[in-house]
């Protein structure tokens, strides 16, 4: 053990201490397990992430699919922050070095949808030409400005039928709150043998700063909103809206125990009197101002339920049906269309300023603990999710994501088997039909 010390000392003072890492971190668990003989990092990979199956039993007719979500890590993006990546071989973050790693994972899944995040808007042409050899459509969003990367969904052209796609800007001019240019896909996807039906897929890329929980719960917020108005069917007993089945992915950059994923598992958050900009809880020391009673303004035509007013009037109007044209209704600035001319003149009353934020999709993770991790920021942790409504969507199987122990072993991403910075994301999914 002494020995191991002075050498983990000299290797921190020659800026090696990866190599002191690689040598002495690996669990003995692992190690001393009989499936895991000698440390090769693709056999390691699969030992710390194996598929984990649940058994469906139902009297339903169901559609199967299965769902991959990636944060790929855009070139630009690792060139630019070239210090986080010291650890990491030079060769493997070569751009043609990494796609290559890329395009091999994608083969292995072989996911009918594939909800990419950090996509370079150069390096479009080649995922297009890839995945359209594959049997792949896709719909992409740049985020706005001089940004070069974006979301993007693809999905398998024999599985499923594209009928509407919707991409959201969460920059909106004047905003304080919304004025990052994150953005996020909202897809609404037919299976083709079941025409008349359709689930909602979407994904996002929330802002990373680690402080303003308050722009992401704004982000959040607002993406929510259209989500409810793409995946809205109606209203059934009792008047309670109804919605189609949901998947919502991305890279959320929020840990399991921050308030804007409880907001997203809960479906609730009383943000009033929580610290601004963190969301913490307030305490007579922080000498932090609170979050008050208004998250955006009123003049975005959102509600505290995060819907749409105008679109909620909309409805009342058309016996509760949904009007396929109704995003032309939204107040929401997009910097590639103009709606101006179909907007009413002056917003409809709802209740607003009340310092609670609510949604009614009630979502479910696929990775539903605060032990697993996807990526490192100063720590192994999770910020990538898989979140679906399961009230007709079960899951089926899940890939697992290593624990933090487990991680210890991985000295740098990307490397030699993992072409990004974040891990994938994979399940299967079954859409009871009644």
């Amino acid at each position: 053990m002494y020995i191991t010390n002075k050498f983990n000392k000299i290797c921190l003072l020659c800026r090696l201490c990866p190599i002191a890492n690689f040598a002495c971190r690996i669990s003995t668990a692992v190690m001393q397990n009989k499936q895991f003989s000698g440390f090769n990092m693709k056999d390691y990979m699969n030992y710390i992430r194996p598929f984990v199956h649940y058994e469906n039993n139902t009297k339903y007719k169901s559609f199967n699919f299965s769902l991959l979500s990636y944060n790929v890590l855009a070139q630009e993006l690792l060139e630019k922050n070239a210090f986080l990546y010291d650890w990491s071989d030079v060769r493997v973050l070569e751009w043609n070095y990494r796609r290559q790693l890329l395009l091999n994972e994608i083969k292995r899944f072989n996911a009918d949808i594939i909800c990419f995040q950090e996509v370079q808007e150069s390096h479009l042409s080649w995922f297009f030409k890839k995945l359209s050899d594959l049997g792949y459509n896709g719909v992409y969003k740049k985020r706005t400005h001089v940004h070069s990367d974006g979301c993007a969904i693809y999905y398998k052209n024999d599985k499923f039928t594209l009928k509407e796609k919707v991409t959201v800007e969460y920059n909106q001019p004047g905003v304080n709150v919304l004025d990052r240019d994150n953005v996020g896909i909202v897809l609404r996807l037919s299976p083709r043998q079941y025409d008349e039906e359709n689930i909602i897929v979407s994904t996002t890329h929330i802002l990373y700063n680690k402080k303003r929980h308050d722009i992401k719960l704004a982000q959040v917020h607002l993406l929510l909103a259209e989500i409810e108005r793409v995946s809205y069917k109606g209203v059934g007993d009792r008047n309670i809206p109804e919605y189609y089945p949901i998947i919502l992915t991305g890279d959320f950059n929020l840990e399991p125990n921050t308030a804007v994923y409880d907001f997203l598992i809960n479906g609730a958050l009383y943000y009033s009197n929580l610290q601004k900009p963190t969301l913490w809880s307030q305490n007579n020391q922080s000498g932090r101002s609170d979050m008050g009673n208004e998250l955006i303004p009123k003049s975005l035509g959102i509600t505290e339920y995060s819907q749409h007013s105008d679109i909620l009037e909309l409805r009342k109007k058309n016996n509760n049906k949904r009007q396929i044209n109704d995003g032309l209704y939204s107040k929401l600035y997009h910097s590639e269309r103009k709606n101006d001319q179909l907007l009413s003149s002056s917003l409809p009353e709802f209740k607003s300023g009340t310092g609670n934020v609510y949604h009614n999709l009630k979502f479910s993770s696929v990775y539903n603990n605060n032990i697993s991790c996807s990526t490192y920021h100063d720590r192994w942790t999770i910020v990538d999710y898989i979140f679906y409504t399961n009230k007709n969507l079960k899951l089926r199987t899940l890939m697992k994501l290593p624990n933090v122990a487990e991680c210890q072993p991985i000295v740098a991403m990307p490397n030699k088997v993992s072409p990004s910075d974040h891990l994938p994301l994979f399940a299967k999914f079954s859409y009871q039909i009644k």
